[in-house]
């Protein structure tokens, strides 16, 4: 077992390297919380190929956001990951009264990357810690539960 690690996040540069290599790190599961994602590095090529990877691996991604606006105009890359494994990812919306906050990557239970609040650039990048991780991963799923899908892979028509 690794020994845990927690790096501190002071700038985008530095958010967007933690997400990256903590998507490269994900075996069975990611979880992602924002309002909108409109500032994470979901479409880069970096984070293309990462989420490429584990999708190929088997892992599930789970997207939970506030508003699917941004999303559903500008992540041509995720929206294209999700057609094409449509089994593993999954996009829900909160419901209107539920708000969270603060951003966050959750990875296997073990890693994850938060920013307290999702207007800062700053927060932890937390490794080999489920400790640290259990109270979020919890949250994450009670918030899920009460989320709706949205962004559906395919689209049905006449």
């Amino acid at each position: 077992m690794r020994e845990a690690i927690s790096t501190p996040i002071r700038h985008r540069g530095e958010m967007h390297a933690a997400v990256i290599e903590a998507l490269a790190q994900c075996r069975h599961h990611a979880e992602l919380l924002d309002a909108r994602f409109d500032d994470w590095p979901l479409e880069s090529a970096e984070a293309e190929a990462a989420v490429q990877a584990l999708l190929e691996r088997g892992a599930r991604l789970r997207v939970l956001l506030a508003s699917a606006d941004w999303l559903e105009r500008h992540a041509s890359r995720l929206r294209r990951l999700q057609r094409e494994h449509a089994a593993q990812v999954s996009i829900r919306q909160l419901p209107e009264g539920l708000r969270l906050a603060d951003s966050l990557l959750l990875v296997d239970g073990q890693h994850m990357v938060r920013r307290p609040h999702r207007d800062v650039m700053r927060g932890t990048y937390v490794q080999a810690s489920p400790s640290r991780c259990d109270p979020y991963c919890a949250r994450f799923d009670a918030a899920w539960q009460e989320s709706s899908d949205c962004l559906p892979a395919t689209t049905l028509g006449l």
